[in-house]
């Protein structure tokens, strides 16, 4: 996902220093681990990616205070005209809010020559909703973490549609089937799913009469499996089908030994809540707040 475009260095006067705003380097990837491992405010959402992935990508910034690395930050888009906030990094003697204020303006303006209309962010620790909140990032959804601590399965029966294992040549119709399930800021594109499908412990697709109206897939680590994500097209929904695809992905977590179960979802998805209920899934922990602010040119 790198990209040769440049950004030129910005220079960022904060309260007790000035701070120079430039792309990471590979050469930054040591000192930046280093600040990710001793940092009390790190928000890092890499998902399927490397920090390496990013290296060149003009929204992935660095913070620099002299010859010293003390802040990052990652604005980066898939498919979507939505860019997603995926890691702030602060040093503990410099402020968030410092960090996004030096961080943003570069970043959004990146992001708005690219065609991007907003930034948003899955800020699970509070401390980042509180610096967004103060900074014009509006409430997009709450997002909450469901739990099955045993695998038993309720009755599901579907007899006209067919869970099979994905394959490549369903990653077309699965990106279809994304957008048509999803709301914008949500989308996956095809190298993401390209990812997934490499990486997951089960990634599967529903049929119906031979054509895809479904996918799934879910991730293992160690006794935990996670449901990363599950969608039906739209005019097949409700109709069982996320329920054969749910059961399919807990029947191959416990074959692979996972003891429990876990998954996401946004706690205004009635529809997913009630399936997942029947499931057994129970919350566990606070809500975390995603947030969005337009980025798209004004007039």
């Amino acid at each position: 996902m790198s990209t040769e475009d440049s950004v030129p260095p910005f220079t960022f006067n904060t309260h007790h220093a000035e701070l120079c705003v430039r792309p990471v380097t590979s050469n930054d990837l040591a000192q930046l681990r280093h600040l990710v491992e001793e940092s009390r405010h790190a928000h890092v959402q890499l998902d399927w990616w490397t920090w390496e992935d990013w290296v060149g990508n003009p929204g992935f910034l660095a913070a620099q205070e002299g010859g010293r690395l003390v802040g990052i930050g990652m604005g980066v888009r898939d498919v979507s005209p939505v860019a997603w906030l995926r890691a702030v990094v602060a040093e503990d003697g410099l402020g968030v809010g410092a960090l996004l204020d030096a961080l943003l303006p570069p970043m959004t303006a990146t992001l708005r020559s690219q065609g991007v209309k907003a930034l948003a962010c899955l800020a699970w620790p509070e401390w980042l909703s509180e610096k967004l909140a103060a900074r014009s990032f509006e409430t997009l959804a709450q997002v909450m973490t469901l739990r099955k601590d045993d695998m038993t399965l309720p009755d599901v029966r579907l007899t006209d549609v067919r869970i099979r294992e994905a394959n490549m040549a369903d990653l077309d119709v699965i990106v279809a089937i994304d957008h048509a399930a999803f709301e914008t800021a949500w989308w996956y594109g095809g190298t993401t799913f390209f990812r997934t499908w490499r990486s997951a412990m089960r990634f599967c697709v529903a049929e119906r009469q031979g054509q895809p109206i479904g996918y799934a897939f879910a991730h293992l680590n160690g006794a935990q499996a996670h449901v990363t994500r599950l969608a039906v097209h739209p005019i097949h929904q409700r109709q069982g089908t996320g329920a054969l695809m749910l059961a399919d992905l807990i029947k191959h977590a416990q074959i692979q030994g996972a003891e429990f179960i876990t998954l996401n979802t946004q706690t205004h998805n009635e529809n997913s809540l009630k399936l997942y209920r029947h499931f057994g899934f129970e919350p566990r922990g606070r809500a975390a707040t995603t947030w969005i602010r337009s980025i798209a040119p004004q007039g």
